[in-house]
């Protein structure tokens, strides 16, 4: 009998799902669990759920400095830390109708919203699990912590150690570097990617992408990309954002620049295989990708709150350069593919995919699994 295992995410943030993604694909090769996933915004669709999205994306995008504030203030979290699962009760009905149907023995989140409904559904006894949250950033939020989670699984050292600075148990930490699919670990030649993306294998190939729902500076960064007197392919990834790629597909490129749009792309694996250097934002998965690929990465457009405090650990580790500004981007580029800055990416490899002491994610999972037989959810009447 497979032991039961449910996995909570959010589509806000591709590597928030990508990380559910690379543990369900890693769950399910072990062939001891049964899986199942479920994104969190997709139970709670609606107009409230809505309006919440486009307030985040809005503060984001046109006044991110807020966001930076609220996300670092001692102050907001003060205020905010103890009334997180109260909020997250309004949500937790549809999850609680899943946990009864499923009946997992373990759950694991990749976000906070999804851990705060778990937490609060353990802390009323409708749920007996475990609840294991897995990190997808390279830095740690007070925020993602709970008292009912049994296991924090760590992408680095670094958050390892602040959370025995808050005085989190030895046992409900354990680091496995970041996660991400197995694809990335294959051996694919740059010529085999090339010849099978259409691309030119006798020149090199800029990357340029911002995640699943890809920013307008991705634009700005084309178009500086073009102006460069040196000979590159360029290939742009514009994800959900449709009126960039068509945008982007009316611009005409000099022979010197051949051009490849393509929309969203399940498989990033290829496109890296095929690329000499990336430009993009920062994001958990994405950057341990490009490390396993030999990638060499130029990260721009950086908002502060979480993508500055992953910035800041890349930077600190030398795993990539950081332009400010689009023409910055693309000097740092003909910088690299003239070999005038290089990577180790062997020790970028020890620092955010296998860092030392790390554990295998299976095995991890294997030695928090409780009794399958004991009952996971109270019977609750919704």
């Amino acid at each position: 009998m497979k032991t039961k295992v449910l996995i909570l995410h959010t589509h806000i943030g591709y590597g928030i799902k990508m990380t559910a993604v690379a543990i369900a694909e890693k769950l399910n090769k072990s062939g001891r669990y049964e899986v199942r996933m479920e994104d969190v915004e997709d139970m709670e669709s609606g107009f409230f759920a809505s309006i919440i999205q486009k307030t985040y994306s809005t503060i984001l995008a046109h006044i991110s400095a807020l966001w930076g504030f609220l996300y670092h203030s001692n102050l907001i979290l003060s205020v905010t830390l103890p009334f997180r699962k109260f909020i997250a009760s309004f949500k937790a009905k549809r999850i609680l109708q899943i946990l009864r149907e499923f009946q997992p023995a373990v759950v694991i989140s990749t976000q906070t919203i999804p851990s705060g409904i778990v937490s609060y559904l353990k802390s009323k006894g409708l749920y007996h699990g475990k609840l294991v949250v897995v990190f997808s950033d390279y830095h740690l939020q007070r925020f993602w912590l709970y008292k009912e989670v049994d296991l924090y699984i760590c992408n680095v050292a670094k958050q390892v150690e602040e959370l025995r600075k808050l005085k989190i148990p030895d046992e409900k930490i354990a680091l496995s570097g970041t996660l991400i699919m197995d694809e990335y670990f294959e051996q694919v030649s740059k010529e085999q990617s090339c010849q099978s993306l259409g691309l030119l294998t006798s020149m090199p190939v800029v990357l340029v992408t911002s995640g699943g729902n890809v920013r307008n500076f991705v634009k700005e960064i084309f178009l500086q990309l073009l102006r460069s007197p040196k000979a590159y392919q360029i290939v742009v990834v514009c994800g959900h954002n449709k009126r960039l790629k068509e945008e982007l597909e009316k611009i005409s490129s000099p022979n010197r620049h051949p051009v490849k749009i393509f929309g969203y792309m399940d498989h990033m694996g290829p496109l890296m295989s095929a690329a000499d250097v990336l430009v993009g934002k920062t994001g958990g998965p994405t950057m341990a990708e490009a490390v396993v690929k030999k990638l060499p990465m130029v990260i721009t457009d950086v908002r502060p709150g979480h993508e500055l405090a992953n910035l800041e650990y890349l930077l600190e580790n030398e795993i990539v350069q950081y332009a400010r500004i689009p023409r910055e981007a693309v000097f740092l580029v003909e910088q690299i593919l003239d070999k005038k800055i290089s990577f180790n990416h062997e020790r970028s490899f020890r620092k955010i995919v296998k860092p030392n002491g790390s554990s295998d994610f299976i095995s991890l999972i294997d030695e928090i699994n409780p009794n399958k037989q004991a009952l996971k959810v109270s019977h609750y009447e919704a």
